[in-house]
């Protein structure tokens, strides 16, 4: 399932509400909702030539996290998201 895909109703995960596009006029925008694109990952080491390896994080699995503005207010919502935005974090503390 795609976010873009207009036949898919979005609901924030957090309070289950639907959530509406941007709309744009000619002066402003009004944002409804936040998408974060998130998911499992693992360390892996890349080497290009004779550069030093590079520590980057791989995606293993997707997760599209939709949250309304009304939830994105809310400290413990954005601290949840930024959990889900660095899990390789979550991962170092539990090492």
């Amino acid at each position: 399932m795609s976010l873009a895909d207009p036949r898919v109703a979005l609901h924030c995960a957090h309070c289950g509400r639907a959530v509406a596009e941007t709309r744009h006029t000619r002066s402003s925008y009004r944002v409804d909702y936040y998408s974060l694109h998130t998911g499992d990952v693992e360390p892996v080491a890349l080497q290009h030539g004779d550069e030093p390896p590079v520590t980057v994080f791989k995606l293993l699995t997707a997760h599209d996290v939709v949250t309304c503005v009304e939830c994105y207010r809310k400290p413990q919502v954005r601290a949840r998201r930024e959990r889900l935005f660095r899990p390789e974090l979550q991962q170092e503390a539990a090492s």
